[in-house]
């Protein structure tokens, strides 16, 4: 356990493990050996994934709002955090087996010298063993790191959601309609990196735990294993392995993508609520 932990807290930080400069060392390491098209591989599996997580998300979480949120009076933030962690965990059943996949496919590039195969990746995630003899095992393989994805999605989604809405409702109190109007694209784009970055921070250990735990079934040398990590066995080898820091490692590159990520999905969502007149 202890050998997967440093593989995968390696594959987490890079090769500027801890800085804020690993992010563009690996950058360039990527082009450098696989060229520009390198920094676009598995991005057909990243949108598989983003498809339903956006399309789904966002139509729940309307649902939901207009449900717990009739008039402004009733925007509390329970319930706005509710509204949101609703939408979050809405998507979860569609979207865990890609974020499965992708966490072995850097598993089989970190120990392989060629890009892991699609396919086998799924085939092998399907007939891995499994410790628990009432266990379904096959399609069930690919929800592992589950309840650790559910319990952290609704702080994570939730809290998007509540510091989006307070912050909007609160500029909209402060701003003119007139200068909000004409600012309203980037009101959205800055609301969306703040939404985004409080969140990413505040669940970001949990993120570290659900990695190692979909990891489990794959050995670092590519060989598998038998036995999948509790929760609680999970948190003590990070705690033991690197201590409060292995919680956090991959922080720099996590927020680096999430941050403009959450800040252009949020802001065209509006837009494209605005331009549908939904």
């Amino acid at each position: 356990m202890g050998v997967l932990l440093t593989s995968l807290l390696g594959i987490f930080t890079r090769n500027g493990a801890g800085t804020w400069w690993g992010a563009a060392e690996a950058l360039a390491h990527i082009v450098r050996t696989q060229g520009v098209l390198g920094l676009y591989q598995g991005h057909s599996l990243t949108l598989a994934r983003a498809v339903p997580h956006a399309a789904i998300g966002y139509t729940v979480y309307d649902t939901a709002r207009k449900i717990l949120i009739p008039s402004e009076s009733h925007a509390t933030p329970i319930r706005r955090l509710i509204a949101g962690s609703i939408a979050g965990v809405s998507v979860l059943p569609f979207t865990h087996p890609f974020e499965l996949v992708r966490v072995r496919m850097a598993l089989k590039t970190k120990h392989s010298r060629t890009q892991p195969n699609l396919v086998s990746v799924f085939r092998g995630i399907y007939k891995e063993p499994t410790p628990y003899p009432r266990s379904l095992g096959g399609i069930t393989n690919f929800y592992r790191g589950f309840v650790v994805t559910f319990v952290g999605t609704v702080p994570y989604r939730g809290g998007i959601f509540l510091v989006w809405e307070t912050l909007n409702s609160q500029i909209r109190q402060k701003l003119s309609p007139s200068v909000h109007e004409a600012n309203r694209h980037k009101i959205h784009l800055v609301v969306g990196a703040i939404a985004g970055t409080t969140s990413q921070i505040v669940t970001y250990p949990l993120e570290v735990i659900r990695r190692i735990q979909q990891a489990s079934g794959h050995g670092s040398n590519g060989s598998r294993m038998i036995s999948s990590p509790s929760f609680r066995k999970t948190t003590l080898d990070v705690w033991r392995t690197a201590g409060w820091r292995g919680f956090y490692a991959g922080l720099g590159i996590g927020l680096i993508k999430q941050v403009p990520m959450h800040s252009i999905s949020l802001s065209v969502w509006q837009a494209a609520k605005r331009i549908l007149d939904i």
